[in-house]
């Protein structure tokens, strides 16, 4: 499971319906289409009654910076436009998630937290009741942290949005009984040739409820101020403990999902009935579930990148890809129109300006002649004298 409070972040991105949806809505109405074509964010039925131009309007005024570097940004850029592919989609927010977690970037995490927290113009998700918090019956009645200490895996996860990815390889320490320190990594494939990866890295502190040894409370965290409740429906020591959490952040109040940590990288069978078994008291089904692929195989070497990024752009750039429909045809079409028009303009104006530089020289040219014959037919008429003078002198 990875961090599920923002879009783009190394640290996860479960803002990518709550942000994303608005800024498609809000750019657009407020002409910073041009600047990037029509590849800035798409509209999803979460937000289906928001007003756009008013966020559009609230980001320019209160929000300028951070949004025109954002959309210059090349990394933020690509993630306005890998949104912009999600459009009308059934997965259409889990799309815009996958989005935010592919290009991540300082840039994305300053337009997100200004755009949300700082600004406020892009409204909170409100809570749907979609991930309510379980009973206390449904918790294990023992643990301490120091229970969780050392390496786990998350073998099996619930939610695609932020349960199910590669190599989600975790490091927990307990500074004390009931303070637990997670050293999360997970994989997200490369989304230039998806053959290669990226690893992300974060940091999660819990600290155990005193009364229910089955919480832990992830809280009082700066970026966009999510909270991360863990409920513990499991536990067999040094196998496997099973995680139901649910959250709130600026962006978004009340996503959840589940995932089932184990000591191996994956998920013994023998354990999947007692699994299933805590899982249905609060209503999930282990067939819902996914297992993900923890065989954390080594990166491609450098050249195996460069020929995959390759491959993608004979394969599927020259043939023509369009991630945002025809409209981005169209945009680059107007502008190579406009591209020439402004070659043309400034062919013809170097034209008349050579012309009237050259004419200039010319003129001066020719009075520097006139002067120069001037001064011959003066220093010719001076000599003309000398010479008068000297054979006066040697003829008397």
């Amino acid at each position: 499971m990875r961090l599920p409070y923002w879009i783009g972040s190394p640290d996860g991105a479960a803002m990518g319906s709550a942000v994303g949806t608005t800024f498609q809505q809000a750019l657009g109405t407020c002409g910073i289409v041009a600047l990037v074509g029509s590849s800035l964010l798409a509209p999803a039925p979460l937000y289906a009654a928001t007003n756009g131009a008013a966020i559009g309007s609230c980001l320019i005024q209160k929000a300028p910076l951070p949004l025109a570097r954002c959309v210059l940004d090349p990394i933020c850029a690509a993630n306005l436009l890998c949104i912009q592919t999600c459009t009308n989609r059934a997965d259409e927010a889990t799309c815009q998630i996958k989005c935010g977690d592919e290009f991540a970037g300082p840039v994305v995490e300053d337009f997100t937290k200004a755009a949300v927290s700082d600004t406020k113009c892009v409204p909170q998700r409100s809570n749907d009741g979609s991930w309510p918090v379980p009973k206390s019956s449904a918790l294990v009645k023992k643990l301490s942290a120091t229970d969780l200490e050392g390496e786990w895996y998350i073998s099996a996860g619930l939610n695609t949005a932020f349960d199910i990815f590669d190599c989600q390889f975790h490091r927990f320490e307990a500074p004390s009984p009931t303070k637990l320190v997670g050293n999360l990594q997970w994989r997200i494939k490369d989304p230039i040739a998806g053959t290669n990866f990226v690893t992300r890295y974060t940091v999660q502190e819990f600290d155990q409820d005193l009364e229910q040894p089955g919480i832990l409370y992830n809280h009082d965290n700066e970026f966009l101020h999510y909270q991360d409740d863990w409920y513990v429906l499991a536990f067999k020591a040094n196998e496997y403990f099973v995680v139901y959490y649910c959250g709130t952040n600026d962006a978004w109040d009340g996503y959840g999902g589940a995932v089932v940590y184990t000591r191996a990288p994956s998920l013994p069978k023998k354990y999947v009935p007692e699994i299933t078994e805590a899982l249905a008291r609060i209503d999930i089904k282990f067939s819902d579930f996914q297992l993900t692929d923890n065989s954390c195989r080594a990166s491609e070497t450098r050249l195996e990148e460069l020929e995959a990024d390759l491959r993608l752009v004979s394969t599927k750039v020259a043939g023509g890809i369009q991630l945002a429909g025809r409209e981005i045809v169209k945009e680059v079409e107007v502008l190579e129109s406009e591209a020439v028009d402004e070659v043309k303009l400034v062919g013809r104006a170097a034209k008349a300006e050579a012309k009237a530089v050259g004419d200039e020289v010319i003129k001066d040219f020719k009075a520097v002649e006139k002067t120069v014959e001037q001064d011959v037919v003066a220093v010719e008429r001076e000599v003309e004298r000398d010479l008068s003078g000297l054979r006066r002198f040697f003829l008397r």
